[in-house]
């Protein structure tokens, strides 16, 4: 997410925009450790809703946070990312999580942690293998997807569920203020709005028109002065 060489992705979890306090509650729970994971049956964590809400860059962070949370030490060991859209296939999936799971983690925690990028995309007997793959305390899982009716019902249930659905215009108001300021550009609140919401959601789309938008006020105000 680049504008003049400045990187709006965000950094921290704090930087997220979430839709709704629930979603933020949640996350915050389960870093601080509030609410422990894999616990109680659940040792997963579900990132669901639209496109371009930040669910994949959510789901990177959560590791590192989620081992600070609970032992106060970095990861030793990486996420293992797992793109499933990337043609994984089950049998495949399940043959790197059975490895991992039967090595020890070098992780303060003992646990291994495993991202699983827009999973609906695997099979439904992937997806049956993979709830099974969750009844296990050495493991924690981040899953993503933009179609959370295509899961399986076992599967869900052994997740934590955290809505990344679009946050309304006005949530998304700081941070456009702060990359128009970044450019050295007045834009009025209601036009930048306006531009927020012919976003659709999609921070993607959002810091992608933001810039294009302030280049066309940019040049207007250039010719107005010139006139």
């Amino acid at each position: 997410m680049l504008i003049n060489g400045a990187n709006y992705e965000p950094r921290t979890i704090n930087d997220i925009v979430f839709g709704n306090d629930e979603a933020r509650l949640r996350i915050e729970d389960i870093v601080h450790n509030i609410e422990e994971i894999p616990s109680s049956g659940k040792s997963a964590i579900l990132l669901y809703g639209a496109y371009g809400t930040g669910k994949t860059t959510l789901a990177k962070m959560l590791p590192d946070n989620i081992e600070f949370g609970k032992t106060k030490n970095e990861l030793v060991m990486p996420a293992e990312f797992i793109g499933c859209q990337q043609g994984f296939n089950g049998p495949q999936v399940m043959t790197l999580i059975e490895t991992i799971l039967g090595v020890s983690s070098l992780n303060a925690s003992k646990i291994h942690y495993f991202i699983l990028d827009e999973v609906d995309n695997l099979s439904k007997l992937a997806q049956k293998s993979l709830k099974s793959a969750l009844n296990t305390t050495r493991g924690i899982f981040i899953l993503t997807t933009n179609n959370v009716s295509e899961l399986d019902k076992g599967l869900l249930d052994r997740c934590v569920l955290v809505e990344m659905n679009a946050p309304k215009p006005n949530q998304c108001l700081d941070l456009v203020r702060s990359i128009v300021s970044d450019l050295a550009i007045e834009i009025a609140d209601e036009e930048l709005l306006s531009v927020i919401r012919a976003s659709n959601g999609s921070f993607r789309n959002l810091i992608h028109n933001i810039g294009r938008y302030a280049r066309r006020k940019a040049k207007s105000n250039e010719q107005n002065l010139i006139i």
